[in-house]
């Protein structure tokens, strides 16, 4: 149990530190003006892309390291499922926010990352969709990390 706890915890951090990375340079290389609507937070096709490909790569790379450390399907399995939650919690809790003053929604300047991660607006869809791509890249990493194989099977027959 220790070691499917420890595994979906290293699992996760591993897709919150390659999401953060990658989305910030991301951000860095594309720009204020690739990555928002003129004059406003709201995300273009092309960052949305971007998203998409992070959040699968991370899922990925959270898959691969919660397999190799919880060495079973019950790690990556229980990743999956903190993903759908949390994301499912994101979600609901961004259906309910307020919506933002009409000054904030008005980029005058080239905005840091920070203020870039704050104020971004995406569609809803975007929330929903993040865990089901997390969970497809789990599933792709924990595959690829040899935890969801069947080790059941005998070997005696073979030579």
């Amino acid at each position: 149990m220790g070691r499917t706890v420890l595994a979906v915890i290293l699992g996760y951090v591993a897709m919150f530190v390659v999401v953060m990375g990658c989305l910030t340079g991301a951000y860095m290389f594309m720009g204020a003006d690739r990555a928002f609507e003129v004059g406003g937070y709201e995300v273009t096709s092309a960052w949305l892309v971007v998203w998409a490909l992070v959040t699968l790569g991370a899922g990925v790379v959270g898959g691969v390291v919660c397999g190799m450390v919880g060495k079973s399907k019950r790690a990556v399995v229980s990743l999956m499922v903190l993903v759908v939650v949390l994301g499912g919690l994101y979600a609901f809790s961004m259906s309910n926010a307020e919506a933002p003053a009409a000054e904030d929604l008005v980029r005058t300047s080239e905005p840091s990352s920070m203020d870039a991660m704050t104020k971004a607006r995406s569609p809803m869809w975007v929330n929903i969709s993040n865990p089901i791509l997390g969970v497809l890249g789990i599933m792709i990493g924990g595959g690829l990390s040899g935890a969801c194989r069947d080790r059941g099977r005998s070997d005696a027959g073979e030579t």
